[in-house]
């Protein structure tokens, strides 16, 4: 253990015989202590705090609505539910019971079913808060501040088409997220796949890693999800795989907008390419490569 975690755990009155970090844990700082809780980074900023309260408000929520797990955070010496140190937000929580369905660079690998039983209950989760929050609370701009900063960027590595793709799509979004009823606003987790969905005994219990969790659309998630899914570490090269897609589809019953779907599918893209050029992990590179294809695919897919 290096002597900043050691210090870090003692800010929330800890000691650890023994600490670990997740295989699946490549893009962020995420630490096993003592088998027994999670200790969890994210970049701070001035907003953090707020945000990480509205986070914890907004999953308490959540959890009385449709009966998942989320993280129940210890206090730090200073009384909060956090710790600062230098530029990272440190949280401690204790393990949910239940086991991730899957790794995030493993997707492919996954069972129909188990893919089956994640969006069912993505759906499951978007329908049951439809419509139960304050329209004060609505995020309307979290995705699309996400993407902005990486729009000047995509010229250094798109194709023209994607490009002009890409704008349609960031145009469309936008519009969008300004005008959509805030009663068809949801609970969205915001980065929802297998490696932070928990189940034991073959049931989906609860959720982890809410950074970027909001009342929004329901596109947003989805289209993350499906990204998830849609991507497959098996094959290096990347086509746009139909079939595949379909079935997602199908598995959560989508009856919105393709073309609105794909848009948010195609800055979700982006996003994700922003993220792996700039880690530092081994084979970063390799996943930025892979996600330029993904992104060029999905600017030319053209879903009916």
């Amino acid at each position: 253990m290096n002597p900043r975690t050691s210090k870090i755990l003692k800010l929330f009155s800890l000691d650890a015989s023994r600490i670990q970090k997740p295989s699946d844990a490549m893009l962020a700082q995420v630490y096993l202590v003592n088998d027994r809780y999670i200790l969890r980074s994210r970049p701070y900023e001035k907003e953090t705090p707020a945000l990480f309260a509205a986070e914890c408000e907004l999953c308490e929520q959540v959890a009385g609505l449709t009966g998942f797990r989320f993280p129940k955070y210890q206090r730090s010496i200073t009384g909060d539910c956090f710790s600062v140190d230098a530029d990272y937000f440190w949280t401690l929580h204790p393990i949910i019971p239940g086991r991730p369905l899957g790794r995030w660079f493993e997707l492919h690998k996954i069972e129909p079913s188990v893919n089956r039983q994640v969006l069912n209950t993505l759906n499951k989760l978007h329908k049951t808060t439809t419509g139960c929050f304050d329209e004060s609370i609505i995020d309307r701009r979290r995705l699309l501040d996400l993407v902005t900063p990486s729009m000047a960027d995509a010229r250094e590595f798109l194709s023209a088409g994607a490009l002009e793709r890409l704008g349609v799509a960031f145009d469309r979004v936008k519009r969008y997220c300004e005008s959509y009823p805030p009663e068809k606003s949801c609970f969205v987790h915001g980065d929802f796949h297998h490696g932070n969905i928990l189940a034991q005994k073959g049931r989906i219990v609860g959720f982890i890693d809410l950074d970027w969790c909001r009342v929004g659309s329901f596109y947003e998630d989805f289209a993350f999800s499906l990204m998830m899914m849609l991507r497959d570490y098996k094959h290096w090269s990347y086509e746009f795989r139909w079939s595949v897609y379909r079935t997602m589809l199908d598995y959560y019953d989508f009856e919105g907008d393709a073309v609105l779907l794909n848009d948010h599918l195609i800055l979700y893209a982006l996003f994700d390419c922003a993220i792996f050029k700039s880690s530092c992990f081994e084979n970063a590179n390799a996943f930025f490569k892979y996600q330029k294809q993904f992104l060029e695919a999905a600017c030319r897919a053209e879903p009916a």
